[in-house]
């Protein structure tokens, strides 16, 4: 492997304890950086750091911050105890977030207030956190872990839609004030990813979905994924597009917006359909 750009790097990971965090954070470490990782799980965290400290280079090449990124009061103060991990940051990675399965009827003020939080505010929290010490700097680079729902739509997802909307939106908008810094900001929006996404979904009494739903279960592993986002973020594209079949939505949406929202109200609703095993649905 060539020489990274994330070499000799400080990576803080947000969302680090399964799924794309984790296959990213062993991939960072591939390339000779050094990571922090982050999530509530602690045990799955020690697990990581330990395996990622056996690979090659200098030691320590993870540590642990344990955190509910959903106290946003609390945000600041972690972003200093990161800092004092290795001594700097080099890329903040907001990785860590939550879905819903359940529609906008159905779902308590509460719960949506509480994807909002974790989902857009806490990466919003946490970058301006540590934008300072970006600027002071003059360098700096931030990922966002999106979704191709940043783009679309879906019934049975609104909150999510919403979120990743924000995400991109504030993002894609921030890029353009900071690269005169010698910060860098790039969106990643997967397609469907084999990871815990849908297990650890919402629905609208507040419990886990606890199912991988078939489009996750047939998607592209975290490994592969990290693989094939991986030159993308390297070489500093503003947008990181990895998605499979999936993707063709985009060209539809664009190219025959009609015909997108007539899939979107017939396929979309199947789809929930047969999420939620309901006949109380709207007629399409």
């Amino acid at each position: 492997m060539k020489k990274s750009v994330f070499e000799n790097q400080v990576i803080w990971i947000t969302g680090a304890s399964s799924g794309i965090g984790e296959a990213m954070a062993k991939d960072f470490v591939a390339r000779g950086a050094q990571v922090i990782l982050t999530a509530r799980r602690a045990d799955r965290l020690q697990k990581l750091e330990k395996a990622l400290n056996q690979m090659p280079g200098p030691s320590p090449r993870a540590k642990v911050l344990v955190a509910d990124l959903s106290k946003l009061e609390t945000l600041p103060a972690l972003a200093a105890q990161a800092l004092t991990c290795f001594g700097k940051i080099d890329v903040l990675f907001n990785n860590a977030g939550a879905s819903q399965r359940s529609q906008v009827a159905d779902t308590p003020f509460e719960l949506e207030h509480h994807l909002i939080t974790l989902d857009l505010l806490s990466p919003i929290a946490l970058t301006k956190a540590v934008l300072p010490h970006f600027i002071s700097r003059k360098q700096g680079r931030i990922l966002i872990t999106s979704s191709l729902m940043g783009e679309l739509e879906l019934p049975g997802n609104a909150t999510y839609a919403c979120v990743k909307h924000g995400l991109n939106g504030y993002f894609y908008s921030m890029a353009f004030e900071v690269a005169k810094l010698g910060i860098r900001v790039q969106v990643i929006e997967p397609g469907f990813v084999r990871t815990e996404v849908s297990q650890s979904a919402f629905t609208a009494s507040g419990e886990l979905w606890g199912k991988m739903d078939s489009a996750q279960a047939n998607g592209m592993s975290a490994e592969n994924f990290s693989k094939r986002a991986f030159p993308g973020i390297e070489r500093g594209q503003m947008m990181v597009r990895v998605a499979g079949i999936e993707g063709v939505a985009m060209w539809l949406k664009r190219l025959s917006p009609g015909l997108y929202r007539h899939a979107v109200r017939t396929l979309g609703m199947r789809i929930l359909k047969d999420r939620l095993k309901t006949d109380a649905l709207p007629k399409s």
